[in-house]
């Protein structure tokens, strides 16, 4: 039997936490899933009820929190190696959905030849549809149906042997993945219902952060760009709603090989590390819609 985990780190996402137990308690026992519980906050530990909570103190926001937190999870995952065949690292934000003939992704992922450090899902970052707010009513992808092939969150986040993330988790230092097209990764940043108090209350952390940096003796210089990415995050988004208006649809009624293919074409890989190259995926851009018969896995 294959034996798998999944890990996450979280900081007040909470719907977010309950679509990301409730999808991946469908594949593996909750006793399965490692929710990282930045700050203790307690309402994490009641929706986490059942997994695995590892709570970490949040007393201050420094400048590398991000570099900090990947190196963390980095090492929960390989840690994990030890008692699970395979681990899956994503942010909680993220879903893996699986499109095969298979029964599900376990039977898919104990049956599949792994001969890399690393699978990494195909990244779809799904864009609001015009009704904008999500509801319960019904599965996120008949609502936001429509995505973008994204090479950012087309992530190694399958591990089986020892890797080292690279910030967000897009890359991995010194290892090798391979594709698998019939595995997605869904990000729905731009699709919760709590968007706007989410980047709020990050945007408020930042320039907080960025206070105390200046007021520092011995400040860390980051650039402009650190500042104006987590300060004023609508100038991502818009970004990519633009890269949508003007991207060339992949038509993936039959399955995502065709994805998979631009991709590893985009596959950027060095002594140092191994991703996928964002910036010749924006030169290009990409676009498509969920198939009907796939909107009600997630």
């Amino acid at each position: 039997m294959m034996r798998l985990a999944f890990v996450t780190m979280v900081w007040r996402d909470y719907w977010l936490l309950a679509k990301w137990i409730e999808h991946n308690s469908a594949v593996v026992a909750k006793s399965q899933l490692y929710v990282i519980n930045h700050g203790g906050d307690p309402e994490i530990e009641r929706i986490a009820n059942g997994c695995n909570v590892i709570n970490i103190p949040r007393d201050d926001v420094s400048i590398d929190l991000t570099e900090r937190r990947w190196q963390l999870l980095s090492g929960v995952t390989n840690g994990l190696q030890a008692f699970f065949d395979l681990v899956v690292c994503t942010d909680v934000d993220e879903l893996l959905v699986y499109t095969g003939s298979k029964a599900n992704l376990l039977v898919h992922l104990a049956e599949r030849p792994i001969e890399t450090d690393a699978l990494c899902a195909i990244g779809l970052n799904l864009i609001p549809s015009e009704a904008g707010v999500t509801s319960d009513t019904r599965t996120v992808l008949e609502q936001h149906p429509n995505a973008m092939l994204s090479a950012k969150y087309s992530k190694p986040c399958i591990s089986k042997k020892p890797v080292a993330y690279t910030i967000g988790g897009h890359g991995i230092f010194k290892g090798t993945f391979d594709l698998d097209p019939e595995i997605l990764l869904f990000h729905l940043h731009y699709v919760t219902p709590d968007y706007i108090e989410r980047m709020t209350a990050r945007r408020d952390i930042v320039v907080e952060s960025r206070k105390k940096n200046d007021a520092s003796d011995d400040p860390v210089d980051v650039g402009n760009r650190f500042w104006i990415n987590w300060a004023n995050p609508h100038v991502i988004r818009r970004k990519e709603f633009a890269h949508f208006d003007t991207a060339v649809e992949v038509d993936v009624s039959n399955g995502f090989e065709e994805c998979a293919t631009i991709l590893n074409s985009a596959r950027s890989r060095s002594p140092y590390k191994m991703l996928i190259n964002p910036k010749w995926m924006d030169a290009t851009p990409r676009r498509i819609v969920v198939p009907k018969n796939l909107r009600g896995l997630l």
